[in-house]
């Protein structure tokens, strides 16, 4: 077997600084430059009426046409305006998760402007000032986005191109979007040295996330990527600030320069080591239809009472640094490269992808561990994983497994009153003589107070001191790899 290691691989280039400025009063001509127009999310209103740009999604018409209405909040009116490398724009509704870019049908008068999820160059516009509002003319033409051209659809007025000839109807005010909430998370409480890990911005609009710019208060300790995965480089406590516009949000790390093991509880859903909390209104439904964890021991009510295998798997496969590729977590607003914890270990023991929302109901058993489906949904540094489960046990066999797995060895243990798994990460005295005089940390999911669980001796440990398990109790190891190449 091949020992994992950590390498530090983040891609480390912080963003310039986007500024959301309002349009300024400017010359009465219409000006040959782009002006103070930035890089951003802004709503377009148009100086005719004070109607609003908005489009339709390509699921009701397959063109997602523009047109404009009285404002009502929606994604398809905020609209991402980004420069391009010659000075024009691309400027993208964030319906649809803001995959379509504004496209003209044709550089003709009169032809609609739709949604594109292919750029070309009836995608880019050159956005210019006149007066005290913009012009949004195709690109090098002298056709602007207007009303008023006589074209409807459901009702709504559709927006043209027509030879600009100063009309309000042709005329455009740019508006910011602002934040209306906006606050920081990580999984770990504490991280590796040596290993890659992120700080997840939640913000409201979501699509504004990417506007967020990342900074660390100490780059020799935690080094900080432009989308919030971070690089630990040596122990010690850095703060990592997220600020957008002129709002900020500050989170501290912790690094540590001995093994950050993971402790998971699969009972505590507000205290245990997760964000189990956020996952109140989540069911899953595979002949019995269960929340997937309540807070404390619920006598089979959540189906987390008896996920001490999930657990325990999620706890060793965070450690490593391994992530579900093909999911997401509304926790984080991530999609894809997930952080190992219980909820998303289950995601992948059931092929879901997860929810968008935190109330919903996922299919098939997500505690009955299938470690096939698992290593097939999880990847380690894009690597696949691959897993080895030995039924013969001893001090000495858990011992050499450990210094080939310093992530945690997972321990499946039987008695007449049932089984559990536990991650034993540590050898107490590894210069004993005797391997039976061999002494080990455990992290056990099933403790609902850190001191019973949390890296603590298996002698002091919820499973050896209230549910009964001995040494002899331990009838098989779980361990995991990269996988082969092909």
């Amino acid at each position: 077997m091949r020992r994992i290691l950590k390498p530090c691989s983040v891609l480390l280039v912080l963003a310039a600084l986007l500024l959301y400025v309002s349009a300024a009063v400017g010359t009465a001509d219409v000006s040959t430059t782009v002006g103070d127009l930035a890089d951003g999310i802004y709503t377009v209103r148009s100086v005719a009426d004070g109607k609003y740009l908005n489009t339709f999604d390509t699921e009701y018409t397959s063109g997602g046409y523009a047109y404009t209405d009285t404002y009502v909040d929606e994604a398809g009116e905020h609209m991402r305006i980004t420069r391009a490398a010659d000075g024009s724009f691309l400027i993208c509704p964030q319906s649809e998760d803001g995959k379509y870019a504004f496209h003209a049908e044709s550089a003709d008068e009169n032809a609609r402007i739709c949604k594109s999820e292919t750029q070309t160059a009836l995608s880019y516009f050159d956005i210019r000032r006149d007066g005290d509002a913009y012009v949004i003319f195709l690109h090098g033409t002298e056709r602007a986005i207007g009303t008023g051209g006589g074209k409807t659809l459901f009702r709504k007025q559709l927006t043209t191109l027509r030879t600009y000839a100063g009309e309000d109807a042709q005329k455009w005010i740019f508006e910011p979007v602002s934040v209306s909430s906006f606050e920081l998370k990580t999984v770990a409480e504490k991280v590796n040295v040596n290993s890659v890990s992120a700080v997840y911005a939640l913000v409201t609009p979501s699509y504004m996330k990417e506007q967020v710019l990342w900074s660390s208060s100490d780059e020799s300790i935690v080094l900080v990527d432009d989308d919030g995965s971070f690089c630990a480089l040596a122990a010690g406590k850095a703060t990592v600030t997220a600020t957008i516009g002129e709002m900020r949000q500050s989170i501290e790390i912790e690094v540590v320069d001995a093994p950050a093991y993971t402790w998971y509880s699969q009972h505590l859903a507000t205290a245990g080591g997760w964000h189990g909390g956020e996952l109140r209104d989540v069911y899953f439904y595979a002949g019995s239809y269960k929340r997937f964890i309540i807070d404390r021991y619920n006598r089979g009510l959540d189906w987390m009472d008896t996920g001490c295998a999930i657990t325990s798997v999620a706890m060793v496969l965070h450690n490593l640094g391994a992530r579900y590729d093909a999911g997401y977590d509304f926790r984080f607003e991530a999609d894809g490269s997930l952080e190992a914890d219980p909820y998303t270990v289950a995601l992948a023991n059931t092929g879901n992808r997860g929810l968008t929302e935190s109330r919903g109901t996922l299919y098939y058993n997500p505690i009955l561990m299938n470690l096939h489906q698992i290593t097939a949904g999880f990847t380690l540094y894009g690597q696949k994983l691959t897993f080895n489960q030995s039924y013969t046990v001893s001090k000495k066999i858990i011992k050499e497994a450990l210094d080939t797995h310093p992530e945690g060895v997972i321990v499946h243990m039987s008695s007449r009153s049932g089984s559990h798994y536990i991650v034993i990460s540590s050898c107490v005295n590894p210069e004993a003589e005797n391997p039976n005089d061999y002494r080990f940390i455990v992290y056990d999911s099933a403790a609902q107070e850190r001191g019973e669980g949390d890296g603590v001796t298996f002698e002091e440990s919820i499973s050896y001191d209230t549910m009964y398990y001995r040494y002899g109790s331990m009838n098989s190891i779980i361990t995991f790899d990269l996988a082969e190449e092909e």
